[in-house]
């Protein structure tokens, strides 16, 4: 898609589609994700596929920069904005330290939702054989599982079932959401991170495409499984818990 002059329409920049199998971050509209793997363009009309090879035609309404904006999606009636993968490693991003105090409080709860999760579920079911299956999480099942984690932490659960537990207060924590279901029940895992070494103005992006894992780290970097059919915590721990 080459950048095209016109009084009235959309000015498009360049679109590069290389061989790799994942181009874009998925977007997430009303808790669906729009997930495709392959790509085809003729003029101002994207053809795309999912991981099953369901074709889906729409109209690129905006291209710039690493933003991709379509529209005329069948059975959709919004437009639907992309973004680009990038390399949170080797970018031109230089890491800072970022945490509770200086990254946006809306950021502190992420519910990771990218093909990354989807693909490692997948994997889960037809290579091991697991029956876990990726769920979509909602913004109102995120909160329940925040506040039960909060619960857990400050009701004495915590030191009773795991002694001088030294985890900071579930605020001090950057917080990154994945949920699954097995055997009927459904299941989230909090990611939390007292700190990231992220430039501040992609972190958001970057915690949404995949789960931030530090090595080690003790107390600055734990993760909780709830269980939320039952409302409860099953397990939490803290980096250096044996």
């Amino acid at each position: 898609m080459q950048k095209q002059s016109s009084e009235d329409g959309p000015q498009y920049n360049k679109l590069i589609l290389d061989k790799e199998d994942y181009n874009w971050i998925d977007p997430v509209v009303n808790d669906t994700i729009f997930y495709f793997k392959k790509v085809a363009v003729n003029g101002d009309t994207l053809l795309l596929t999912d991981g099953l090879n369901h074709p889906s035609i729409c109209i690129i309404k905006e291209l710039h920069d690493s933003v991709l904006t379509l529209s005329n999606i069948s059975g959709f009636d919004k437009e639907i904005t992309y973004k680009k993968v990038l390399d949170f490693n080797n970018g031109p991003f230089p890491p800072e330290t970022c945490n509770v105090s200086n990254i946006s409080k809306d950021s502190l709860d992420v519910i990771v939702k990218s093909f990354l999760v989807w693909d490692y579920f997948k994997y889960l079911n037809e290579e091991l054989k697991e029956e876990k299956f990726y769920h979509s999480l909602t913004k109102a099942e995120m909160i329940q599982a925040r506040e039960l984690l909060r619960q857990y932490m400050t009701d004495g659960s915590l030191e009773k079932n795991h002694g001088n537990n030294d985890a900071y207060p579930l605020d001090q924590y950057i917080r990154q959401y994945v949920s699954y279901t097995e055997k009927g029940h459904l299941y989230v895992r909090i990611t939390l991170n007292k700190y990231i070494y992220l430039n501040k103005s992609i972190a958001y992006t970057a915690l949404k495409q995949d789960v931030y894992d530090m090595q080690d780290g003790g107390p600055i970097h734990a993760e909780a499984d709830i269980d939320l059919t039952a409302k409860k915590v099953i397990s939490f721990i803290t980096n250096g818990e044996a």
